[in-house]
């Protein structure tokens, strides 16, 4: 305890040699409490929600007729609220708390404007909403990640940006449901984020914030079966494979069976041999110092999929940011 700890690693416990009674030499080595860092960290979240004041439940006011045989679903790809990125260092974009949530709310009304007027709509997270999963500026393993800012401030940014999301959607909408899937980045905070959530919308029955359970979320409209994973974990075939055994009467009384994922930063799609098909989505955020440098680039997108009751999709939509133009170091000749 009187040592230098090197940035970007905490104490998590400590040895120390001494004798026993009968002069023995030994060692005492302790670790963390576990139990107490969740008890701080429960204690934490009931702070978070504890200065929340409900939102007060709005009637639908649109005028359009709404389609009971369609749902938008709005995919936010792993959106990493929080990570500083220096473009000029990573060939890419500028990236911060304020750009970061610039654009997904951009992004957000740009889709929402675009939506078949409906009933239903599904606003689904695929995991690491936030880039850091404590105030260490670490992921849920301890890995050191470039932040922006204060933890404190990252969370109530995140939640603030899927407030708007949500009443953004609920303007076109009648009935809007959240599902928000727990990442590597994110793995406690996006259940601080989700019962925050539920809190601001505890009096609104036109918003469901559906539940954490686990790291798996299904989601059942009419013919279309909705798998929600953050995909880092798990293969697609194997996820493939565990759907019908963990929803049998879901499986059963559907036709058309999704994974929706993310992790990767890419768009990719697979048809497994049983018929689900798995898809990854586009992360919004531009690469970080550590995955430039590992080569890792992608294209920034949101992308909206509206299914049909019947069964399958009907559209997809994306909207992509556009990529910054970096100058090469030297021009010679």
């Amino acid at each position: 305890m009187t040592r230098f700890v090197d940035p970007g690693q905490k104490i998590i416990g400590k040895s120390t040699l001494t004798k026993d009674e009968e002069g023995n030499t030994v060692w005492i080595k302790t670790k963390a409490e576990q139990e107490n860092q969740r008890a701080a960290f429960k204690a934490f979240v009931d702070e978070l929600c504890s200065g929340i004041t409900p939102a007060k439940p709005k009637k639908y006011a649109g005028k359009e007729k709404l389609s009971k045989d369609l749902m938008p679903t709005i995919i936010i790809g792993d959106a990493h609220i929080g990570m500083k990125a220096d473009g000029l260092l990573t060939r890419d974009r500028d990236f911060d708390v304020t750009i970061a949530t610039k654009e997904i709310r951009e992004s957000i009304s740009t889709l929402v404007d675009l939506s078949p007027p409906s009933e239903n709509a599904l606003l689904v997270c695929v995991g690491d909403l936030v880039h850091s999963d404590s105030s260490h500026s670490t992921t849920h393993r301890g890995t050191p990640v470039d932040m922006d800012t204060r933890y404190e401030r990252v969370m109530r940014a995140a939640a603030h940006t899927l407030i708007y999301a949500i009443e953004t959607l609920l303007e076109k909408h009648k009935k809007v449901s959240v599902v928000i899937a727990r990442g590597n980045h994110d793995w406690d905070t996006a259940v601080a984020i989700q019962l925050a959530l539920e809190c601001f919308f505890f009096k609104n029955n036109r918003v469901n914030i559906v539940e954490q359970k686990g790291a798996f979320h299904y989601v059942q409209w009419g013919k279309t079966l909705l798998g929600v994973n953050h995909g880092d974990k798990i293969r697609n075939e194997k996820l493939a494979s565990i759907m019908p055994r963990e929803m049998p009467t879901a499986w059963a009384e559907t036709t058309h069976r999704y994974w929706l994922l993310g992790h990767y930063h890419h768009q990719t799609v697979q048809e497994c041999d049983n018929g689900v098909i798995c898809e990854r989505f586009a992360t919004l955020a531009p690469s970080d110092s550590w995955h430039s440098a590992q080569g890792y680039n992608s294209a920034n997108a949101m992308t909206m999929i509206v299914y049909r009751r019947e069964g399958g999709k009907m559209s997809v939509i994306q909207h992509e940011i556009p990529k910054t133009v970096h100058e090469v170091d030297a021009k010679i000749g």
